[in-house]
């Protein structure tokens, strides 16, 4: 039941947040092509969907090193896609600074002392900063704001550790339980959806069905130190993607003035389909957003 990366063998797989948006669409996933998924969860109610999905759940958090340690017996690959995302502006972002950094520790510290040896790390491509028109790839250097300052702290434990890691910066979710176009379309309705400034600010979008499957690609495939953007093909401005949105509701374009929740951020894709030979299943909003 052992394997390794590119073998085509089964693993035993670790995953922390495997009930987020993410991770309940990573689980069904890999117990498709084969591992055997071990899926944490906090509270026992978490369970019956990822068991009956394949996955074998067991009781942990990630704030608790214990608790990891003994769910990570007998694992060969550790997911860390735990997060604690604030809706709107303003949230609290405390708990999921906790998440990124102590809890990171404690997995880290956990698979080292179990023995496991693969480790996905997921991120954001949010840490390169305003990127204005450029196009940024994984040699940009990270410009964390304060509010994302702990994803920088949590790459860095990654990137220092002595496990066979890959870092996934992962684009703006939305899809099924993301619940970004929801908002978005409501906004529509009400006549509350604004461009941020004059809307010429780009945004790397990602549906949560093709991050999942950048995770699966990953774990099985991606080299030890390597880190990937997962954005679609194309980081629209958002006067193009809100009119969009707008047509879909039948609905007038959005007027310029709202507020700038992120800095302009526009990513290439084009290490992560060259190396591991991923591409999106939905290449850009239109599709993606299509129903």
């Amino acid at each position: 039941m052992g394997g390794g990366p590119g073998t085509g063998v089964r693993m035993r797989i670790l995953i922390v947040g495997a009930t987020g948006v993410l991770g309940r669409q990573v689980v069904p996933r890999l117990v498709e092509r084969g591992h055997a998924v071990r899926a944490v969860v906090r509270r026992a109610e978490q369970g019956p969907a990822l068991a009956t999905a394949g996955a074998n759940v067991v009781q942990g958090d990630i704030l608790d090193r214990e608790s990891l340690t003994a769910a990570a017996a007998g694992c060969e690959a550790a997911l860390h896609l735990a997060t604690a995302i604030p809706i709107g502006p303003g949230g609290d972002w405390s708990s999921n600074d906790r998440i990124r950094r102590e809890g990171t520790a404690n997995l880290l510290a956990a698979a080292a002392a179990q023995g496991v040896r693969r480790y996905i790390q997921q991120s954001i491509v949010m840490l390169y900063g305003d990127t204005g028109s450029h196009l940024a790839d994984e040699s940009a250097p990270l410009r964390p704001g304060p509010v994302i300052q702990s994803a920088a702290d949590m790459e860095d434990m990654v990137r220092h550790s002595t496990l066979e890691w890959c870092i996934l910066r992962g684009a703006m979710f939305y899809g099924a339980g993301a619940g970004l176009e929801d908002r978005w379309r409501q906004a529509a309705r009400s006549g509350e959806l604004l461009l941020p400034g004059d809307g010429s600010d780009r945004i790397s979008l990602i549906h949560v069905v093709d991050m999942a499957r950048a995770v699966v690609a990953a774990v099985e495939s991606a080299p030890t130190g390597s880190i990937y953007n997962v954005v679609d093909d194309e980081p629209p401005a958002y006067a193009d993607l809100y009119a969009y949105v707008a047509a879909l509701e039948g609905v007038a374009p959005p007027a310029a003035g709202g507020a700038r929740a992120w800095q302009s951020f526009a990513c290439s894709n084009a290490k992560i389909k060259r190396e591991l030979g991923w591409q999106p299943a939905y290449p850009t909003y239109r599709s993606g957003l299509a129903r």
